[in-house]
């Protein structure tokens, strides 16, 4: 079925193998980076396996958004970022949208979350940070 699809829309997509892909925490060019408030918090709320997922959807006032969430199985085309208590999965298809960015732990006087900042690949967002339009080169 890949086959089928052009060469040219795999060129500009981050190598992803079918298995589940492992990849540090430590600074790599292109690869989503996890903060040290993101690493603290993960290793206080998963346990047993657990994990946070990322993802982007479309939707939200932007165009894309940002979906966390915290899940126990691993999807056959997920990179995890992370290792131990502290791991986060992102799918093929958000890794595209995500390469280069942060994701981070922010606690403000009224709430508190995860969030994508400094992603290359968003142009503009919503004033909640939730959502984006994709950068177009």
């Amino acid at each position: 079925m890949l086959s089928m699809l052009p060469k040219r829309l795999f060129a500009s997509m981050p190598k992803i193998s079918y298995h589940r892909r492992l990849v540090s925490s430590a600074t790599v060019d292109n690869q989503v980076q996890l903060s040290d408030s993101c690493i603290s918090r993960l290793k206080e709320i998963c346990q047993n396996g657990s994990f946070l997922r990322v993802s982007v959807e479309g939707g939200g006032c932007s165009g894309f958004q940002y979906k966390f969430s915290i899940e126990k199985q691993l999807g056959d085309d997920d990179t995890v970022l992370g290792d131990g208590g502290a791991r986060v999965a992102i799918d093929s298809a958000s890794v595209e949208y995500l390469s280069g960015a942060t994701i981070d732990y922010h606690t403000e006087l009224i709430r508190s979350g995860f969030r994508v900042i400094n992603n290359p690949k968003a142009e503009q967002g919503c004033s909640c940070g939730a959502s984006f339009a994709v950068k177009l080169d």
